[in-house]
């Protein structure tokens, strides 16, 4: 999914106005590198901010210029004296002409100007306005699918969540919205689509199982990728050599669910939300925004997004976490190089 759409007109502005924090001025900068579209978008937002020629009146000359002007040559070829009052008089049309092209130009800077500096003040507090307002959105379906899984878990031995199959079509984490589904405990499917990246899938009804199963190969591929929303759910661990589903225990560092999956490139991860944040909900109820530019996210929290081999794959341990989108099998691991 490409992340053009990620990224706002407004945030591109303050961008260009050097209006945003350093984090993500220099997201933006590094994703424009490797993005044409996104080159292209900041290059017509900089169009617009560069009317000052378009702003110019044009500089038309008086209509007698000419006339005048043959008139004077002819009066100085017959006379050694210096021009009187009334050859000064005829340029005063082109002289009132010249002053008035400068004073609107003028005019039209100062306007300029101002309406860059208002920018430069509004801008921000409209980007941070609109970041959280999606950001506690995003929490919001977080807070109502972890409802969903607390209930899901109670009718489950050991509170576990909904089952990843090892092998086969029902090997992929958005197997958790199906049964959820099934369970009578999806509410509605907008709780799987985090506010802050565009897609056309959004509100896309959930198949059960079943119809899952019954549909083609070629639809089942396609259901993989939006069946789970762009949500991001718990591959589950390897104890002992064997896969065990998680459980809901109460646990405070143990991630159950996450919004879109961050993109990683190199030692750094690309989060949704401004600066890099990502919000997750915790086994014990809780909802954190955690900041996932660099792999390690700190001392006290593994990253969950990644399980401790460095990898998109099933948690490697009982209190190993890893959290993966949609289409994800937790046995084909995606490495972070």
């Amino acid at each position: 999914m490409s992340r053009k759409s990620s990224i706002s007109d407004e945030t591109l502005l303050g961008y260009l106005l050097l209006a945003l924090p350093e984090d993500e001025q220099w997201r933006i900068e590094t994703l424009a590198l490797s993005d044409s579209v996104l080159q292209q978008r900041i290059q017509d937002l900089r169009d617009l901010l560069s009317p000052m020629q378009a702003c110019l009146p044009p500089e038309e000359p008086p209509r007698n210029l000419t006339a005048s002007t043959m008139a004077m040559i002819e009066k100085s070829q017959g006379s050694d004296s210096e021009p009187g009052l009334s050859e000064l008089k005829m340029t005063q049309p082109f002289y009132e002409s010249s002053r008035s092209t400068r004073l609107a130009w003028i005019d039209s800077v100062v306007a300029l100007v101002a309406g860059i500096a208002i920018l430069t003040v509004l801008l921000p507090s409209v980007w941070y306005s609109r970041e959280s307002a999606r950001r506690t959105s995003c929490a919001s379906n977080l807070r109502e699918l972890g409802h969903a899984f607390n209930l899901f878990s109670q009718n489950n031995p050991d509170r576990q969540l909904p089952r990843i199959d090892v092998s086969g079509p029902l090997s992929f984490a958005g197997v958790y919205s199906m049964r959820l589904k099934e369970a009578g405990l999806l509410g509605a499917s907008k709780w799987l689509w985090c506010p802050s990246v565009e897609s056309l899938h959004v509100g896309q009804e959930v198949p059960s199982v079943e119809d899952f199963l019954l549909a083609s190969p070629s639809t089942q591929e396609k259901l993989r990728f939006t069946v789970g929303g762009n949500m991001s759910f718990n591959l589950g661990n390897m104890v002992d050599s064997d896969y065990t589903t998680p459980s809901l225990n109460g646990r405070t560092h143990f991630a159950v669910l996450g919004d879109s999956l961050p993109k990683i490139a190199d030692d750094e991860l690309e989060a949704v939300h401004g600066a890099n944040v990502a919000n997750v909900l915790f086994d014990d109820g809780r909802i954190q925004s955690v900041q996932v530019k660099c792999r390690n996210v700190s001392t006290l929290l593994d990253n969950p997004f990644l399980n401790w081999d460095m990898q998109q794959a099933v948690g490697k341990g009982q209190g190993d976490t890893c959290l993966g989108p949609s289409f994800q099998n937790p046995f084909k691991p995606v490495r972070s190089e």
